[in-house]
């Protein structure tokens, strides 16, 4: 279930998983941050996804903690930096400074736990003030293998993702429900945006460059009609 996700590719984008860069090989690296609540289950989504690994007892993420996957996506190699920041508020002045150089980022809330899905305007408001660019989000409610005990009906979840205009998915790192989807999803968007001010730069720089020798010509012109 996603909302609001632009479907239509300006090009095909493949993706290959887990591939082996050598040191000397370049590569692209792309950053990706995890937000939310305390206890919604963002360090299980991300173990699950990097190595497949689930535990019930995890801890309480202090500060920061950094997973990496590589991937081999049309011609380039992408090193995707996935950041797993701590939800409790004593620890927001340590993680404030790891927004910088995201590119995208997940807002993880408890589908069973109507504070943590109230508090996804407020993680929202931290990235449009900490981070400057484009960055991609992606809004996940989690432990939906907890359905029975679900506060957060899908309807009002689609109504908030439609009003604040980001993309929705529903998961379940117990159960690998759309751990994939979902970081597949946001990864697709990131390498878009990033190509696309890629070509950017590059037009930029090749502006610059004739009009570097536009102007000395021009000076060439005025210096020998003197």
């Amino acid at each position: 279930m996603i909302k609001n996700d632009n479907q239509n590719d300006d090009y095909q984008i493949n993706i290959e998983e887990n591939v082996l860069s050598h040191h000397d090989q370049q590569y692209y690296k792309l950053k990706l941050i995890v937000l939310g609540d305390s206890g919604v289950g963002k360090t299980n989504i991300i173990k699950k996804y990097v190595n497949d690994e689930f535990s019930s007892d995890t801890k309480a993420t202090v500060g920061v903690e950094f997973f990496y996957k590589t991937f081999k996506i049309n011609n380039d190699i992408i090193k995707l930096e996935i950041w797993d920041t701590a939800g409790q508020e004593r620890y927001k002045s340590i993680t404030s400074a790891y927004y910088r150089g995201s590119r995208g980022a997940l807002i993880v809330y408890d589908i069973t736990r109507v504070s943590s899905f109230e508090s996804i305007e407020r993680w929202m408001s931290e990235i449009n003030e900490k981070v400057t660019g484009s960055l991609k989000m992606l809004v996940i409610g989690n432990k939906v293998d907890l359905e029975e005990e679900r506060k957060v009906s899908i309807e009002e979840a689609l109504s908030k993702a439609q009003s604040l205009s980001v993309p929705l998915l529903e998961t379940s790192a117990l159960e690998s429900t759309n751990i994939d989807k979902a970081f597949k999803l946001l990864l697709k968007e990131m390498y878009k945006e990033f190509k696309k001010q890629q070509n950017i730069e590059k037009k930029d720089i090749k502006n610059k460059s004739e009009g570097m020798i536009l102007d000395v010509d021009n000076k060439k012109k005025k210096s020998g009609c003197c």
